[in-house]
């Protein structure tokens, strides 16, 4: 997949971005121990990352984090039962790029996950 075909790269959570989602995610992460492998990576224990907000600002690439209340139909019927995930939308189709397995191997670092989609979406 070359970047002049994509349009946008939707990071996908496995969590929704209302209060109660918000409310659920902090439950599930810090008392059942059930993570969100792309929010380790965007986030920190109460906010964005700094280093997250600068490496999308400087990215060539579209970047939007979407919570599984905010998906448009056709991502949310492609990534249903695989969050999360990467969807790279392209002007005629939209692909999973990067899984929850992959996203998980990053540990929660920003570098290893723009490394990652660098090799993917070759310049």
């Amino acid at each position: 997949m070359g970047v002049i075909d994509t349009v946008k790269i939707y990071c996908i959570y496995n969590a929704e971005g209302s209060i109660f989602g918000e409310l659920k995610y902090f439950y599930n992460k810090y008392i059942r121990d059930i993570k969100c492998s792309m929010c380790d990576i965007t986030h920190n224990a109460l906010s964005e990352k700094k280093e997250w907000k600068n490496r999308c600002m400087v990215s060539h690439l579209k970047i939007e984090c979407l919570h599984l209340d905010e998906l448009p139909k056709d991502i949310e019927n492609l990534v249903e039962g695989n969050t999360p995930c990467v969807v790279a939308k392209t002007s005629s189709t939209n692909e999973i790029i990067i899984e929850d397995k992959e996203l998980i191997a990053m540990k929660g670092n920003v570098d290893s996950f723009f490394n990652h989609l660098s090799k993917i979406i070759k310049n």
